[in-house]
């Protein structure tokens, strides 16, 4: 009897052992998707994709996250430009795929292809065994008080976010359509807070890495990405699809941070009350009125004032960082006459959750708000709107750097043709996927435009793709007319603050245009090689950048061609001088004051360059 018993236990002991793996498996979870989505580097912070935070959501021992967001992409580009096929690869049976495309398409794509490769990540994710789970994309912070629809944020993305519900309903798979989610929770927060505590909305020192502040509309803040992210697991936990709200089974405990103002009404806004998971970094705020009362602090639950960041490059005492703990806890904005509240609480972690995101905050969700099924999606297409879509593109270039010499190419330095502003340019070499690579400071993050100087001759365009950041932005170079023949092509970046390679990519055949020099909307970004603290230094130029009432150019030679360029890149003036000696006075060779390029030629060879300021 007892042998038997042993030899039941011991039957029962291996079974389990057999079985615990499967039940407890860790599934993982592929986060693919654009700039909204991928991770940012430390020298973007606060800037940061949904996915970036998204592992702290979920218990690590039931399941891990991968993210594969990669700026710039659109469904088309991600598929084909070799971003999905890591995902692809790493694919098991069991796993989940978050896939988020709709911004970067208008510009990079087409809504047929969009509809192509989406479909295509799904089958092949489907193909591996693996769940996919659509989410078109998060609602531009554009509010517009004429809007063409109720509720007075603009559509940005127009039809993208329908196709991908028509999408889920044709194609029978789960959506997340933040894009009606994320619209609500924009309504309920209001145009200020939105901008300023969920988007890279910065005042001029808030951090570090911003040190002229931010005006950025489309990508989220640490707080503004963890806010989607947050509203993503709130749907895994009413979601209709039994599959995708097994993932609810596998989130970390959540704990709340109450959020207070003593004085009450003392501030003009703060951070609201939340939630977090342990080990998910928080960011709190208050702004105070320009002429209010003055703000004195943050004050932790236990009374205490706030003293430290747990991130450095937070440079305003309004803004505090810090870990999440494991008790739900209480923080306080103290501004002149106002005390810290100390916490009451028992600091217990949450057992309710909201279903919904309405569009006013405090409002109860209505039953009717669970997510419906994809079957039952009704397909509504709005009316095209007149509005355009705010341009940020500035041809507002400050100094140009010469191209002529990356650091490492694909290519060779030229000068055998005219009509180039330093050394030489760049010659791609003819194929798709030749490069030059330049090792950049840049002063600080923000958004700004990119000028390149290039020509070509032909009768198609030639594609380059600008890589900083891990993020890819894609520039057309339209046919110059013939290779002596210059213009300049503008794109809009995210510049990361200090050190980063910047690397210039062709996407055709034929290779990229001849570039002779860049330059941004900002002033200090230098070559990495450069004397710092010099913006206009070149390779092999050791001519400071100086300013002029007029400018005096001394060269010997025998003939001379002195060229004179706008910060565009365009020839303004060109004037042949003849004499043992060159003195000249632009006087009569520029007339408008401003920053220009002079470049002094003789027998085919760059004599002397230098940037100067007319007044």
């Amino acid at each position: 009897m007892g042998k038997f018993f042993s030899r039941v236990w011991q039957s029962a002991v291996v079974a389990s052992m057999l079985v615990s793996p499967a039940i407890w498996a860790k599934v993982t979870i592929y986060m693919c998707g654009d700039s909204t989505m991928q991770d940012w580097n430390a020298g973007y912070y606060p800037k940061q994709g949904i996915g970036q935070d998204f592992q702290y959501w979920f218990d690590s021992g039931l399941a891990s996250v991968k993210n594969y967001g990669a700026g710039g992409t659109a469904a088309e580009t991600y598929y084909t430009g070799g971003k999905w096929d890591p995902v692809k690869n790493g694919l098991q049976k069991g796993d989940y795929v978050f896939i988020q495309f709709g911004i970067n398409d208008r510009n990079y794509s087409n809504e047929a292809n969009y509809v192509t490769y989406m479909t295509k990540m799904v089958q092949e994710a489907q193909a591996k065994g693996a769940y996919p789970i659509l989410m078109n994309p998060v609602r531009r912070s554009d509010f517009r008080n004429k809007s063409a629809v109720n509720d007075s944020i603009y559509e940005s993305y127009h039809n993208y976010p329908i196709l991908t519900r028509k999408l889920a309903q044709d194609l029978n798979v789960p959506i997340i359509d933040m894009d009606t989610l994320s619209r609500n929770l924009l309504l309920s927060l209001g145009k200020e807070y939105t901008l300023n505590f969920l988007n890279v909305w910065l005042d001029a020192g808030e951090y570090s890495n911003y040190k002229n502040g931010n005006s950025d509309n489309l990508h989220f803040q640490q707080n503004g990405a963890n806010s989607f992210g947050r509203i993503i697991t709130e749907q895994l936990r009413v979601h209709p699809d039994p599959i995708v709200k097994k993932l609810a089974d596998y989130l970390s405990p959540m704990y709340k941070v109450d959020v207070k103002v003593s004085p009450a009404g003392a501030d003009s806004l703060t951070s609201i009350s939340n939630y977090y998971p342990k080990g998910m970094t928080v960011t709190l705020k208050s702004r105070p009125y320009a002429k209010g009362k003055k703000f004195l602090g943050w004050y932790d639950g236990n009374g205490n004032k706030v003293t430290a960041n747990s991130n450095s490059t937070v440079e305003s005492s309004n803004i505090i960082t810090f870990v999440m703990g494991d008790k739900s806890t209480q923080y306080t904005a103290v501004y002149e006459g106002g005390s810290a509240e100390k916490y009451t609480g028992n600091g217990t972690a949450l057992t309710t959750f909201p279903t919904c995101t309405p569009k006013k905050l405090g409002d109860s969700c209505p039953e009717a708000s669970t997510p419906v099924s994809s079957s039952s999606i009704e397909i509504v297409i709005p009316e095209s709107s007149s509005s355009e879509e705010v341009a940020y593109i500035s041809t507002d270039m400050k100094n140009f750097i010469d191209a002529s010499n990356p650091e490492e190419g694909d290519g060779l330095t030229e000068s055998n043709h005219e009509g180039f502003m330093g050394e030489g340019f760049f010659n791609f070499t003819n194929a798709i996927n030749s490069y030059a690579t330049y090792d950049m400071v840049f002063p600080s993050a923000g958004y700004v435009t990119m000028g390149i100087r290039y020509a070509f001759d032909g009768s198609a365009d030639r594609k380059v793709n600008v890589y900083l950041g891990d993020h890819d932005y894609y520039v057309n170079c339209k046919p110059t007319g013939g290779w002596d023949v210059w213009d300049t092509a503008y794109v809009d970046l995210d510049l990361i603050n200090g050190e980063a390679p910047l690397k210039i990519i062709s996407l055709t055949e034929n290779g990229g245009p001849n570039i002779d020099a860049f330059a941004f909307s900002i002033e200090g970004v230098r070559r990495k090689a450069d004397v710092a603290g010099n913006p206009a230094a070149n390779p092999g130029n050791t001519t400071d950048l100086r300013t002029h009432k007029l400018s005096d150019i001394s060269v010997k030679k025998d003939y001379f061609m002195v060229s004179v360029y706008s910060v565009a890149g365009r020839l303004v003036a060109q004037q042949a001088v003849a004499g043992a000696s060159l003195k000249m006075s632009l006087d009569g060779m520029v007339q408008k004051e401003g920053m220009y390029h002079v470049v002094v030629r003789s027998a085919g060879q760059v004599r002397h360059f230098n940037w100067v300021k007319i007044r």
